[in-house]
């Protein structure tokens, strides 16, 4: 199977998947912390059993305090993003979790040393200009709970994947692909723990929608890596990952009827497409 195949595959579960958390979190009793916990843990068995036919490796020592800081930081990312789309229509939440970009960027500037182009400053305003357009509401910037959550969440996302960075540099990255989908679910359980005596009668009455979500991104995260594992370089990889915002905003009008605005997300879609693929 071809990389390219696999990122075609990748693009359209992960876009649908959005689709799902939503429709999860839209339910009367959804929890977020309850459904990220059983999120991590059944996406961490489910990427974990892959691996394994492949062949896992063992971290070493000098790994383990970047591995415990990345899943801390997805950890609590993932919470803030269950707790987004329950206040958020899925398109709205892509389109603003770009701004993960433009923190990925500066991170990368920071702590990796690598260098800023005029392009990549172009890009974030585009970035910005997405938000302010799928924000702006009349007279004024709507900047309510559901914004924050997602802003905070992708800005923890994208500390880890900075942090991801040193790792893979000298670590397989299809067994830490396997740990961090497993991790984050302990650390959710050390952080939360009033919610560990709801975890079984959560995962008894599991909500069906969430199933299918968990599902469709674990095939995204193993087409993800497996087609980098393929040959396809990290700069192809990034750019077309990124069309899963406006499969997003269409998919969403089509499926769950959001489509109020439509024109708008479409157009703060495309415009923070394209700012994404400059800044990366």
């Amino acid at each position: 199977m071809s990389w390219l195949f696999l990122l075609l595959i990748n693009v359209v579960v992960m876009s649908v998947a959005s689709l799902f958390q939503r429709l999860a979190m839209k339910e009367k009793n959804s929890d977020p912390v309850l459904s990220s916990i059983i999120f991590q843990f059944i996406l961490g068995l489910l990427v974990t059993a892959f691996i394994l036919t492949k062949g896992f490796v063992w971290p070493t020592l000098a790994h383990l305090p970047f591995i415990l800081f990345s899943a801390s930081l997805y950890a609590i990312g993932c919470v803030m993003f269950f707790k987004a789309i329950k206040l958020l229509e899925a398109s709205e939440m892509t389109i603003l979790g770009g701004v993960g970009a433009i923190v990925t960027m500066i991170c990368a500037y920071f702590f990796l040393g690598e260098r800023l182009v005029v392009s990549q400053y172009l890009g974030a305003a585009l970035v910005l200009l997405s938000v302010i357009l799928i924000q702006y509401n009349g007279q004024k910037f709507i900047l309510n709970k559901g914004v924050i959550y997602v802003l905070l969440a992708t800005s923890l996302y994208s500390f880890a994947v900075t942090s991801d960075t040193f790792v893979i540099k000298s670590y397989d990255a299809l067994s830490y692909a396997a740990i961090m989908s497993f991790l984050p679910g302990i650390m959710l359980c050390f952080f939360f723990p009033k919610s560990l005596p709801k975890l079984p009668k959560a995962v008894k009455t599991i909500s069906k929608n969430l199933l299918i979500y968990v599902f469709l991104y674990a095939i995204g995260v193993i087409t993800f890596y497996a087609s980098l594992g393929q040959g396809a370089m990290l700069s192809q990889v990034g750019v077309i990952v990124r069309t899963q915002i406006i499969f997003t905003v269409i998919l969403a009008a089509v499926f769950i009827k959001e489509n109020d605005r439509l024109l708008r997300k479409i157009l703060a879609a495309l415009i923070g497409m394209i700012g994404i693929m400059l800044v990366a």
